[in-house]
């Protein structure tokens, strides 16, 4: 498939004979899948690693500008060394492929690693932004009548629309089901917290374990576990979720809840030995690529301890 075709699809420029083209190719192959899914990852590496916010490129798509075919080009080139930058020098993203057990349909899985983030645009146009030790499953095509995601982590979505096709995430402890939305879900399986908070649209999040246990969120408010039932309640702090902007925001946070965002965020455990810590509480940000240790240097000017790691730097110990 000629690169130009699948970047004007990418750039939501394409016409309809290339998404015509598409189709047939996609069909073709489980391999054209997998190169047309490669191919998008190294175009949102792209767009990630420019500095030129996606927003923008929208807004310059309804004024009608276009780009030359110089210009294709020189994006095909910049798309390479943006993904080679992004996979080999800063580490931020691991791809795996492998075959689902019905069918030939193929599967890419996403992961994140600790300390970083990433955007990852679906088969559907759904785009993706993905936080620390997150884990994305989707299929390479949306076959089915539904377009279903698996994941282990926290990401914020912005669902494309299709009112025939519901879009599911499935996480280890509830299943969120919409239909075109924005939305944050923050479910690491190796942590007992669970929320999805709703900034448009409208989800439904059901309890895997207990399927009575179910709501339906509306705009500007968020769910979790209180009690071991679904709850609803006021989104209060959208600084939380500028994660996607590289930043750990936190106001009139306890030092202990701040550590546990930490734990989160760096994935490493964090032992508090200090009591009197818990009479402590916070209000700022941090850039989570200065790292933890850069921020526990800062709390320090306000609270009074020290800390250490272990042998195995996996552990950090707060006196």
């Amino acid at each position: 498939m000629d690169k130009d075709i699948l970047y004007r699809f990418f750039d939501r420029q394409a016409s309809a004979e290339d998404k015509a083209a598409i189709k047939q190719w996609l069909e073709e192959s489980p391999a054209n899948q997998e190169e047309f899914y490669r191919e998008r990852q190294f175009f949102g590496a792209m767009i990630m690693n420019s500095g030129v916010p996606e927003n923008q490129i929208q807004k310059e798509q309804e004024r009608g500008l276009t780009r030359t075919p110089g210009y294709r080009k020189i994006v095909r080139e910049l798309v390479k060394i943006a993904a080679i930058v992004l996979l080999t020098a800063t580490g931020v993203l691991y791809f795996m492929y492998n075959k689902a057990e019905e069918g030939r349909e193929s599967w890419l899985s996403v992961i994140v690693p600790a300390g970083q983030r990433a955007n990852v645009l679906l088969p559907d146009g759904t785009n993706v932004w993905l936080n620390a030790r997150t884990q994305l499953r989707y299929p390479g095509v949306f076959a089915s009548k539904k377009r279903e995601i698996e994941l282990n982590g926290e990401a914020y979505f912005e669902v494309s629309q299709d009112k025939g096709k519901p879009f599911i995430v499935h996480t280890d402890k509830c299943e969120i089901e919409v239909l075109g939305t924005k939305f944050n879900v923050d479910a690491y399986s190796d942590s007992e917290d669970f929320f999805a908070a709703l900034m448009e649209g409208s989800v439904r999040v059901t309890d895997r374990s207990e399927k009575t246990n179910t709501l339906i969120l509306q705009p500007d408010y968020l769910t979790t576990f209180r009690n071991g039932i679904l709850v609803a309640e006021k989104i209060t702090d959208y600084d939380y979720f500028r994660w996607r902007d590289g930043l750990v925001c936190f106001r009139e946070m306890g030092f202990v809840q701040l550590m546990h965002r930490f734990e989160k965020c760096y994935g490493i455990q964090i032992e508090i030995n200090n009591p009197r810590l818990s009479e402590y509480a916070f209000t700022g940000k941090f850039r989570i690529s200065d790292g933890i240790d850069n921020a526990l240097r800062v709390l320090q000017r306000d609270a009074p301890y020290t800390f250490k790691r272990n042998e195995d730097d996996n552990v950090i110990y707060i006196e």
